[in-house]
């Protein structure tokens, strides 16, 4: 199981989009590959992590030739475009875990899910947009960022919350891209081994330090 090195900052970070920052630098970078063969992902896509006492933050630095993206709504289905996504199971039941999409229009899809580990998924919307998050386009170097901060407060099922050092969640990060060819391109941390992100069990560990 891949492990994930989440480290714990004493302030909140300022939600804008930009990956400049002082507290990204402590932040532990991750790369997706291709997530059926866990080969190089056409695509660029760098992840980091981190975490206060009130947020779970989370950073993705794409590559991209060619942004598809209309959906500017809470909850639309964010995922037949171009968009980032990361699952977090804060009991590590694999049963339970919040799924949080973002898109390059800065739309948020916030879902509690279950899945019953035979096939059933089943999507819960959260009503309340509680999601902070911010989208910057650069066109001259082919990347599009974005800064997400999900309030603690939605992990309830958490043994501590805020987590403690040495605490540990399951979480797996994933994009997808949608080419101008056609050809879609579906990158993960932990490696799926199909074209389906519900799979727990491929979940990696988000070990607070």
């Amino acid at each position: 199981m891949k492990s994930y090195n989440c480290r714990i900052i004493d302030h909140d970070i300022n939600i804008d989009g930009l990956l400049d920052k002082e507290e990204w630098k402590q932040g532990e970078a991750v790369k997706l590959t291709e997530t059926v063969t866990g080969e190089r992902s056409r695509l660029d896509t760098e992840v980091k992590v981190l975490c206060s006492n009130s947020y779970l933050y989370f950073s993705f630095n794409c590559s991209d030739d060619y942004v598809k993206a209309s959906m500017t709504n809470y909850n639309d289905k964010l995922y037949e475009e171009d968009v980032v996504e990361v699952f977090i199971d804060d009991n590590s039941d694999l049963k339970t875990y919040v799924e949080i999409e973002v898109n390059p229009l800065n739309a948020v899809l916030h879902y509690f899910i279950n899945n019953n580990l035979a096939g059933k998924v089943y999507g819960f919307g959260r009503i309340d947009q509680k999601v902070i998050s911010a989208v910057t386009i650069d066109e001259k170097t082919k990347k599009w960022c974005t800064e997400i901060a999900v309030p603690l407060s939605e992990f309830v099922t958490a043994k501590n919350n805020p987590p403690l050092p040495g605490d540990r969640w399951l979480i797996n990060f994933y994009r997808i891209d949608r080419g101008m060819d056609g050809k879609d391109e579906y990158s993960s941390w932990g490696n799926t081994g199909k074209i389906n992100f519900h799979m727990p069990e491929k979940f990696g560990e988000l070990v607070f330090s």
